[in-house]
Formats: C-alpha cells, structure tokens, sequence
C-alpha cells in the first residue's frame, strides 16, 4: 500500500524504517520496500507537515500553520497537539496577531527538550519532550524570522538557521542562546549538518549571497568556530537538503534543479564526485539510513526514490501524483482551456448546468515526456493547438485534429527528435491530437510565449531564452543576458523580446537585430510573465508586478501574502494573486487597495484563469498541486472580495516514469 496524500517530508529511523510526513497532516511508516507499515489517524483540518523530527521513542511535527504534535513512535498513535493560536505569551504579540503560515522546518531536540517555533515566528516554545508541558515561551532565537533548520549533532556546539540567511551558533545549553552569526545566503537556509571527518558545519542555501544572489547557489561550510570556509556553487535554484553517509565519507546534496549531487568527503576539499538526473520532479527532501546507508530521495510530486550509496537506483514507490501547473484558453474559444499537468495537457471546457457554470476534461493528452510545466496556445499557418514545455528540458507542439478537439492521447516515446511528427494514439473518437514536434532545450525551461504573428516561441532556460520555428520546432536563436539563467520571457505586441533574469534584470531585445532596446534592473526573482492590454505583468519575489517598457515597475500588489507570489490573474477591476503559502489574495487594480485573504486552502494553488458565466458573473478556476480544479464564484462588495467555492474537479492520478541517469565527475 502507498501513501494517499502527497509525503513533505522524510526522515529515516535507525532500526525503524523510513518516516514521512504528508499534506493533510498524518506520518507513515515505510518498510524497505517503500511500502506503508502503519500511519497516523487523521488530523481534522489537517495540513502539511514541514516539520519532522525523532527522539527517544517520540515523533514530533509541526504544521504550517505552526501546531505542534506529538506521537508515538512504536504505533503512531496521536497523542498530543499544541493550538498555535492559544499557545503563546501574549506580552510578545504585536497587536491583532494571530498565527501566519510558513513551511518551516526546524525542530530543535535536546536532552529532552523540544524547541521549536510557534505559529506565531517571533516567539519560541520550550516543550518537555516526555510530557508534552510547556516549559517556556521566549523570544525567537532567529528574531522575526521562523527558525528554519536546527542542529545539535555536534556533542556542544549547536547550529540554527532562519529564512533571512542566518547561520547562528551556540548551546541550547546555556541561556546565553546563541550569540555568534554568520551571513551565508539571502534567503533560506533549508539544513544545517554537522560534519564529524572534518569538525565542521555544512549549510545549504537558497539565492546565493553577494555577488552571487540570485545567480549561482550551493552548499556552505563553516568551521566549528563560525567561520565561513568554502563554498561549492553548482545550483540555478533552491538547494533544500545535504546530509552525510552513516561513515561521513559521502555527502548528498540537492534540490529544485532536480539534480543530486554525491561529494567525496574523503578530503577537506568540496569535490562533486558523481551526479544523479532523471527524477520526475524538484528533490525536496533526502535522508540516508543509518541502518545500511541506503539514500531516499523524495521528490517534490511525493515520489520517493531509494538509491544505494554510490547513488545507483534500488527502487521508486510508483506514487501516483497529479498537478495543474498553468491554464491558458484557447484562442479560438475562450470556454475551452489548456491545462499543463504531470502527464501532459488536458483539455477543459467550461459549461453551463443546472448548478452553474462546471468544467469538464474533454480530452487528456499524454506526451511521455516529463511534466509539462507550461502551455502555450498557438495557431499558424491555420492549424491550432498548444506548446508546451517540459522538465526533462523540451518544447513540443500538438496540433488539434480536424474538428477543433484533442483527444486522449500518448507519445510513442520520450525521446522525439527535433521536427519528426509523431501521432497520439489512444482512446475517443477522429484522428486524436497529434504531436507535431519536439525539440530539446540547452537547459531546463522556466516559460513559454508565443510571438503575435504565432510564427515563433521563446522559451525561457537557465542558458537563456530559446526562440524556435512553431512550425517544425527548429532553433532559430538563443538570447543570453550577462550569461545569466533567463527565467521567464515574453513577446511585446510589436514582437519586441522582453526577458527577465533570475536576479531580476530586465531586457528588452528589438524583433529585428535582438539589440537591446531597454534595460532595467527591478532586483527580484521572476517566476511568471505575461503580456496583457500592452502592459507587462510579473510575478515572483516581490509580489505582483506592472511594468510599463521603458519606465519600470508602476503598480505592485503584495500585501498579506507570506511567500513567494506564484501566479496572478489581472482582470474585472481586481488582481488575484497566489503564493507559495497556500494562499490566494484580491486587491482592487486601480487604487491597489487590500480586498481579501484566502488561506487554509484545500491544496497549493499553481494556475489561474478568470471566467466569465452566461451571464458575466465572474469565476476564477484554480488549479493545484494534485490535480485539483477547483471554481470560486467571485463575489465583489464594497471594499471587499468573497470567494466561493462553486465546484472542485480532480484530474486522474499516476505514476511518475523515471529516466536516472549516472554523471562521473
């Protein structure tokens, strides 16, 4: 039997087996066949579990919204819960505080002690690991910032890291707290590991630090002393683990470039001794059994991978996963829509019934290739359908078959050759929808946009931004900003090229020569661009952006929001925003004031779209990190959004295929 939910989080227990976490707030045990032994019970308004940790026969949690649990190792049997809300000092709220959500990690666990991070971040809670009593409620060790990684594997010296880059050292031992800081990456420090060959401290990082923010990213290592001693930079993205062999002779690292990287700890010196590609997804988390030494990879679509020490692969779960990654309507009819989801695209119409408007899936389209992270609709030369680009670093067209639908369909292979047609079979009725081309990609692909005459795309890639023929899919150009990963990319109405950065650099490239006709520096993260009404809008760090080419950023929604901003949707005089907090959020377009916070949300919200009913009603359909579509009704009152929900839809779920492949440093 697998897991029903998506696992968050694994860690595995000496003589136990492998512990995990889920998204609906339950824990499970795993044989060596990655098969469940026993899980929790349910947790009403359960949430993702971020938090895990063991001790002495206890398994301790903490959600996202910052409750603490509490079970019992030998039956997983619940035993307590601490309420974020009503467990804290009320002298060190700030006024009308109540709990904020953030997917913090840190768990603190020390002769018998729990300290750990409330849902409220500025306060810290010291709880008796055995009773469960609450002995203390102090001041955040991490200040503002959630304690986000704490490590007592040193027998003295302790380590904590927070969201903002920190690295702090001292005892939980002694009521000095921790008193010595280093500065090592602008965002999270995800995990901290003691290293006992070299009596030194390894930390991840999230954006980079200096020079290097938002460009290059790795591990850091720190001596026991505090200080910073060497760095290995080999991430275009979140790296969110390193964890050591049972001997301390491997080191493991990884994470949202989907790559896991073997060091040889043999010597002092960071050496990268082997590379692991292929997974399905981001790696969010890795733990290696002390047992034997076997590695457990879990990937961010709740697969589980288990390898052997050199990294060769033992086994994978087979976790059927599901996702809506992007929505875009069809240009042709605005009711039908384009999803990009881990097996492909599926095809949604949206129509009347007697319980108001509902979506419907008309057609799913399976390309064997890896999940389709965004679409793009595209009609030239007559003939209509969708781009699409893909984790394992491609773009695809498929063309509609003569009656204007799609119909469920599979690639023959994963490996289609530049401008070769390849023809979806499967079930429905007429010719089905066709892959016309793919074509693969330098690197991995961030966006894609098609150009208004619909004669060319541009993809964006950590090698730069990829403009290829729509018709038969060949490369036409590449197009590099100071060398760095172009991470999201669009067309102007005029066909001028607009590319943003991974730090934030924006460029604008004319249609004709590619010179740069503009360029502006906004300092934040992309994560989403388009083109709507001849304004630019971008996402990411920051917030909601409106860009005017050749003036900056005029407008920016961000208030409440906890995370990173994942998408938006611009229309009906509002902006809605997502965020990475499993949030959703209304501000009013022209004054930009605050209108609505959703939170609590079923799933991660990942694609937006509005809709419109019969008759002009307003809808926004959401779709999420399992497959879930879900359609809110968009109420608007007088300084104020409601969102109610009219309808959830779940897209089938299955399997993840896997394609690991070995590189010998």
């Amino acid at each position: 039997m697998k897991p029903a939910d998506r696992i968050v989080r694994i860690v595995h227990v000496e003589g136990a087996g492998l512990l995990a976490s889920d998204t609906h707030g339950r824990v499970h045990l795993l044989d060596g066949r990655l098969r469940v032994v026993r899980s929790s019970p349910f947790v009403p308004q359960g949430r993702p579990l971020y938090g895990l940790a063991v001790a002495e026969g206890w398994v301790i949690g903490k959600d996202r919204m910052g409750a603490l649990f509490r079970w019992s190792l030998d039956t997983l049997e619940l035993v307590d819960r601490l309420d974020p809300a009503t467990v804290c000092d009320p002298a060190l709220l700030i006024p009308n505080e109540r709990p904020s959500p953030v997917s913090s990690r840190g768990i603190g666990i020390w002769k018998g002690k729990v300290h750990v991070t409330s849902g409220y971040h500025q306060q810290m809670l010291v709880v008796d690991l055995h009773t469960f009593t609450v002995l203390e409620i102090r001041p955040n060790i991490c200040g503002a910032s959630p304690m986000e990684w704490a490590c007592t594997e040193h027998p003295t010296r302790h380590a904590v890291s927070d969201k903002k880059g920190n690295l702090r050292f001292g005892s939980f031992d002694d009521d000095a707290g921790f008193p010595d800081r280093v500065k090592l990456d602008d965002g999270n420090i995800h995990r901290v590991r003691y290293d006992a060959r070299h009596d030194r401290f390894w930390a991840t990082q999230d954006f980079g630090a200096g020079e290097n923010a938002d460009i290059a990213n790795g591990v850091v290592v720190v001596s026991a002393s505090g200080e910073k001693e060497d760095e290995c930079l080999f991430a275009r993205d979140d790296v969110e683990f390193v964890a050591f062999s049972p001997d301390h002779l491997r080191a493991y690292a990884g994470g949202f470039d989907g790559e896991l990287h073997i060091f040889d700890n043999t010597e002092r010196a960071l050496c990268i001794s082997r590379t692991v590609t292929g997974f399905p997804h981001q790696l969010s988390d890795l733990t290696v059994s002390a047992d034997d030494g076997q590695v457990y990879v879990l990937c961010q679509d709740g697969e589980i991978v288990q390898l052997d020490a050199d990294g060769t692969f033992v086994r994978a779960m087979g976790f059927p996963r599901q996702a809506v990654w992007d929505i875009q309507p069809s240009p042709e009819d605005p009711g039908t829509l384009y999803c990009a989801t881990d097996t492909g695209v599926a095809v949604v119409r949206v129509r009347e019934s007697a319980g108001g408007p509902m979506t419907q899936v008309t057609a799913e389209y399976t390309t064997g290739f890896g999940f389709t992270r965004r679409v793009a609709p595209v009609r030239s030369a007559g003939r209509s359908g969708w781009l699409g680009i893909t984790r394992d670093h491609r773009v695809f067209r498929t063309d509609h078959d003569r009656t204007g639908h799609a119909r469920t369909g599979h690639a023959r292979t994963g490996h289609a050759r530049t401008g070769h047609d390849e023809t979806g079979h499967g079930g429905g009725e007429g010719p089905g929808a066709a892959l016309r081309w793919s074509t693969e990609l330098p690197a991995l692909p961030h966006t894609v946009a098609v150009s208004p005459d619909g004669a060319r795309a541009l993809v964006a890639t950590n090698a730069g931004a990829v403009e290829v023929d729509t018709g038969d899919g060949r490369p036409l150009d590449t197009f590099t900003v100071d060398g760095l990963p172009v991470w999201a990319a669009a067309y102007l109405p005029d066909g001028d090229r607009l590319l943003v950065t991974r730090n934030g650099v924006i460029v604008v490239l004319d249609r004709a020569d590619a010179s740069v006709r503009w360029r502006f520096d906004q300092g934040e993260y992309p994560k989403r661009l388009w083109i709507q009404s001849g304004r630019a809008y971008l996402t990411g760090d920051g917030g909601v952006k409106e860009l005017v080419v050749g003036e900056g950023v005029v407008a920016r929604w961000l208030r409440l929001l906890s995370n990173t901003v994942e998408n938006a949707v611009v229309g009906d005089g509002l902006v809605i925003a997502s965020s990475y907090g499993m949030q959703l959020a209304a501000y009013d377009y022209t004054t930009g004031a605050f209108l609505g916070l959703f939170e609590d949300l079923p799933d991660y919200p990942k694609a937006l779209s509005l809709l419109h009913g019969a008759d002009a009603t307003p809808y926004l359909l959401v779709g999420c990190r399992t497959g879930l579509l879900s359609l809110y009704r968009i109420e608007r009152r007088p300084k104020k959004v409601r969102l109610v929900k009219v309808r959830d839809h779940w897209l089938p779920r299955r399997p993840a295929v896997l394609d690991l492949r070995i590189h010998d440093r």
